[in-house]
């Protein structure tokens, strides 16, 4: 059995409703010019560090770079109160203000030894669960390793998730897929990895269906 594994459960009808809601604020908010044709304000998706207040709305946004939003006049909320999320978020920057889209979910935790996970059966490990994903991007910022991937699922059961330390500086992820869940369709998943203190560089391995993924941060 596994042990300190770190649950994510798909939420498809979560993801599909905000990706409505994002166009239909888009919708709302074109405007014309001075030639009377129609424009769509520049969106931007970025990692954010979002604030969330004792009401669960969200209030300012802190980006890798540095940069902060202020984004009191938004009406979106989130199920966490009084606390501060890891999110993608789409927006459009207006100065020092946004107008935000879309808060999507970001699986976030710090890394464990590979010995958190293990069970000693017979002075032997039992092999850690890395289930097959799609990279699409990996790249690092703000003392985050940040990853884009790809999950074949039919929205089926708990996907569950960890970072793993393999060995000094190097990590990867671990995917444990439910049995009832298919392969079916692709569902992108945002992950970000806190880079551990005292790590400069460091490598991360994602297992793939073409094999091993890593890539050098």
């Amino acid at each position: 059995m596994l042990i300190r594994y770190v649950i994510m459960k798909l939420q498809l009808n979560r993801y599909f409703a905000c990706l409505l809601f994002g166009l239909l604020c888009l919708l709302a908010c074109t405007e014309m010019d001075k030639d009377g044709d129609t424009y769509i304000p520049d969106l931007v998706s970025n990692m954010a560090m979002v604030s969330v207040n004792t009401e669960g709305l969200v209030t300012t946004l802190a980006l890798d770079d540095g940069s902060i939003y202020d984004v009191r006049s938004q009406k979106l909320t989130t199920e966490s109160c009084d606390t501060v999320v890891r999110c993608m978020v789409t927006y459009v920057p207006n100065e020092s203000k946004a107008e935000v889209y879309s808060l999507g979910n970001v699986f976030c935790t710090q890394p464990l030894p590979a010995s958190a996970f293990s069970l000693i059966a017979d002075g032997s490990n039992i092999d850690l669960p890395r289930d097959p994903m799609k990279v699409v991007s990996v790249w690092r910022s703000g003392g985050y390793v940040n990853l884009h991937l790809g999950v074949l699922t039919t929205g089926k059961g708990m996907h569950k998730y960890a970072f793993c330390e393999d060995s000094l500086g190097h990590y990867s992820l671990l995917h444990l897929r439910p049995a009832d869940d298919a392969e079916s369709y692709t569902m992108h998943v945002y992950f970000s990895m806190p880079v551990p203190e005292g790590v400069d560089s460091l490598s991360f391995s994602v297992y793939t269906y073409d094999g091993i993924y890593t890539r050098t941060l």
